[in-house]
C-alpha cells in the first residue's frame, strides 16, 4: 500500500490490516495518524461541551406601533427634496430675449406736418435711425446696430410698407 492510499483510508478514519501494516512501516504515516486520532477525540469532547447562551436584553417599547419622529421627518423631507428636484428639471428652458420693433409705414408725410410725440423708450431698445423725408419711390433703410459690433441689421421698407 502507497502513502497516499493510506492517507485516504486515515482522512475517512477506516482501520484495516494493510493500513496497519504500513503504518509499522512507515512513520510519517504513522505521525499523520496519531495526529488526526487526536483531533477526533478533541473534535468529539468538543460536541459534548455545552456553552452558555449569551444573555438577551429587551427593551420595552413604548407605543407597540409607534415608528420614531425622526422616520417621519426625513421621509417627507426626502420626498420635498425629490419633487422639488424634478420640478426644476421639468421646467422649461426660457428662450432668449428678442427685442422686436414694430415699423408700419403707411406714407410719407411732409416734414411740416410731423407730429412731435414725446415717449419714453429705454435707452437700449433705441435703435440710431435718421428719418428723411423722401418723395421719391425708393425703399426706406433702416440701420440697427446691436450689442455685438459684427452684428448690423439692415430694414429695406418699399413705399408699400411690405
Amino acid at each position: 500500500m502507497t502513502c497516499i492510499e493510506s492517507e485516504l483510508l486515515m482522512g475517512e478514519g477506516e482501520m484495516n490490516e494493510a493500513l496497519q501494516d504500513h503504518l509499522t512501516g512507515c512513520s510519517a504515516c504513522r505521525i499523520l495518524w496519531s495526529e488526526l486520532e487526536a483531533n477526533r477525540h478533541v473534535l468529539r469532547a468538543m460536541g459534548l461541551e455545552t456553552i452558555p447562551a449569551a444573555p438577551i436584553q429587551i427593551h420595552p417599547a413604548h407605543h407597540s406601533n409607534a415608528t420614531p419622529w425622526w422616520k417621519w421627518t426625513s421621509a417627507a423631507a426626502a420626498l420635498l427634496i425629490t419633487l422639488g428636484a424634478a420640478w426644476w428639471a421639468s421646467r422649461p428652458v426660457k428662450p432668449p430675449q428678442i427685442v422686436s420693433i414694430d415699423v408700419k409705414v403707411t406714407g410719407v408725410a411732409p416734414k411740416a406736418e410731423l407730429p412731435y410725440v414725446k415717449a419714453e423708450i429705454p435707452a437700449m431698445l433705441t435703435p440710431r435711425v435718421r428719418v428723411v423725408p423722401v418723395a421719391n419711390a425708393e425703399p426706406l433703410r433702416v440701420k440697427m446696430l446691436t450689442p455685438d459690433p459684427d452684428v448690423v441689421i439692415y430694414w429695406l421698407v418699399d413705399s408699400k410698407g411690405e
